[in-house]
């Protein structure tokens, strides 16, 4: 092994001229180099050394199998979605978002990044090929009646109790993933929501999920439909449409808002009661507490290694980086909240690495991270690899994401009272509703996350239409500089790029690094570039 070793060291010094990283440093390139102009359209792969380039296209054949494997298992109901759904169209470009994420991704954190994001595409081909076949619009299937369409950030896990039925998260298919892979297909189901007179000025991401339901985008599954008014209020006047449209009989699970508060988690323990009634009463079928615990077990032991990722997280040595966290704990803690085994044994394989990185004090990304950040508030879905960006671009490490943050306490496995309290608290906690509008002791908890992860900068996402935020710039701006954080309002519209670009987005950080924090990028190709024409 020492002498193939030996030989790899010395093909990877021969091919290094190749090294987007390597030509940054030269002068001779970088990152955008690979790109045709105004795409994400890479003109060659990325080299990354022989181990490394080979393990990133080994991945691309691995997800590529398990796309091949979706259209197999359900082969005329994936055609006919092709058909029928403009979104279908989208996962095309999975495997181009999929490459933009970890550019610069060397070694222990590129391994990790794609076992996390693997998990991410098993899944949601499975399930994708799963909803068509017993989707209504498309003919139906054997368990078209089995299935329980339900609002995406309302987290499953209390419905596992329902042994014999499939909790399927509506929007996840046809909206709340593919705006991460295509940055163009929202606005086309926004500009469909105004024309039937809605606000421009709504949050785009109600205004897309109004459009899907206009459009009749949805799958069409179940016997009944559990809304709910997370993660905001706009939330709730979106599934006014949808209940509509998918024309099923619905319960809206409206947690507390201010969950804080006193008698707002007795209430939300009380909602979540009568949502499993709902489920019992339409579905004819009996609440099973030893089948909510099987699977509460997955999720504890899930939780468990998502706190210890954290303790490694407030050191320079984690292995697991940026975006591979973020997409990852965002999609299993929302759609598969301890369903699937297979995301426990990934983490399983994940904490390894990252203890052994540890062990080894590995810095990732070369040790070239000068910044570590919090980042903060709901981020442009359009620009899913902002975190990659701003690390090879400035040196940046988003440490960890407001949304990983979310519902991490335990959930009894043996008392159903106590396990109902532990899921509405879980429940109450979920996407952006905790910290976004949560009310402001929880906006406020971001300098208190960003110390206890050694943090010298935290990032705001300020989404210009979320009116949870309007009102709190000037107050976290003074906040900021007495704590000593660099901090940067990263202004966005969640899902339309028309209104503030990507290139917007950049602009901003680009001009706190270089007049506030007065340093030069690492890879000045990646400054300023057009990329309105891609993915």
């Amino acid at each position: 092994m020492k002498a193939m070793d030996k030989l790899i060291a010395k093909i990877d010094k021969k091919l290094e001229r190749f090294d987007p990283i390597w030509q940054a440093e030269h002068g001779t390139g970088g990152q955008r180099t690979r790109y045709y102009d105004k795409t994400g359209v890479a003109k060659w792969r990325e080299w990354r050394g022989v181990k490394d380039t080979l393990y990133d296209y080994t991945q691309w054949l691995n997800n590529l199998s398990s796309m091949v494997q979706m259209v197999a298992s359900a082969p005329v109901s994936c055609l006919k979605g092709f058909w029928e759904y403009r979104w279908m169209g989208s996962y095309l470009g999975t495997f181009a978002f999929i490459d933009r994420l970890f550019e610069g991704y060397r070694g222990p954190e590129l391994k990790i990044a794609h076992l996390n994001m693997h998990a991410i595409v098993q899944s949601l081909t499975k399930k994708i090929a799963l909803v068509l076949a017993n989707d209504r619009r498309l003919g139906g299937g054997p368990l078209t009646e089995k299935m329980v369409p339900m609002d995406e950030v309302l987290p499953p896990l209390f419905m596992t109790g329902f042994a014999n039925l499939i909790p399927i998260p509506l929007q996840t298919l046809p909206e709340f993933i593919i705006c991460d892979v295509d940055q163009h297909i929202e606005p086309y189901y926004i500009d469909v929501a105004e024309s039937f007179g809605l606000a421009a000025d709504v949050c785009s991401r109600c205004a897309a999920e109004t459009g899907v339901a206009i459009d009749d985008a949805f799958p069409i599954i179940g016997k009944a439909f559990l809304t709910t008014n997370m993660p905001c209020n706009a939330s709730e006047c979106t599934s006014m449409i949808q209940r509509r449209r998918v024309a099923l009989p619905d319960f809206p699970v409206t947690l507390a808002m201010i969950h804080n508060e006193p008698g707002a988690h007795p209430y939300s323990t009380q909602m979540l009661r009568d949502a499993i009634k709902f489920i019992e009463d339409e579905y004819n079928e009996v609440y099973d507490w030893d089948a909510l615990f099987a699977r509460a077990k997955q999720m504890n032991e899930q939780n468990t290694i998502e706190l210890e990722k954290w303790d490694i997280f407030k050191t320079p040595y984690s292995a697991l980086c940026g975006i591979a966290e973020t997409l990852y704990r965002l999609y299993s803690w929302a759609s598969v909240n301890g369903q699937e085994d297979y995301f426990t044994k990934v983490d399983r394989k994940v904490i390894k690495i990252m203890r052994r990185c540890y062990e080894k004090k590995y810095k990732p990304f070369g040790g070239k991270t000068r910044h570590r950040a919090f980042l903060w508030g709901p981020s442009a879905v359009y620009y899913t690899d902002f975190p990659t960006w701003i690390q090879n671009c400035w040196g940046v490490n988003i440490v960890l994401n407001m949304d990983s943050t979310m519902g991490h306490n335990m959930i009894s496995t043996d008392d159903p009272e106590q396990a109902i309290q532990d899921l509405a608290l879980f429940s109450e906690k979920g996407v952006m509703r905790h910290h976004a509008v949560g009310g402001w002791d929880n906006v406020n908890a971001v300098w208190d996350w960003a110390k206890s992860f050694n943090c010298d900068m935290v990032l705001m996402n300020d989404n210009v239409a979320c009116k949870g935020m309007n009102g709190v710039h000037a107050m976290m701006e003074e906040q900021a500089r007495d704590l000593g954080f660099y901090f940067i309002f990263v202004e966005h519209d969640l899902e339309d790029c028309r209104t503030i670009s990507r290139r917007d987005m950049r602009k901003i950080v680009n001009n706190y690094m270089s007049v506030v924090v007065g340093e030069e990028p690492l890879d000045p190709t990646l400054v300023d570039f057009d990329d309105s024409e891609a993915w």
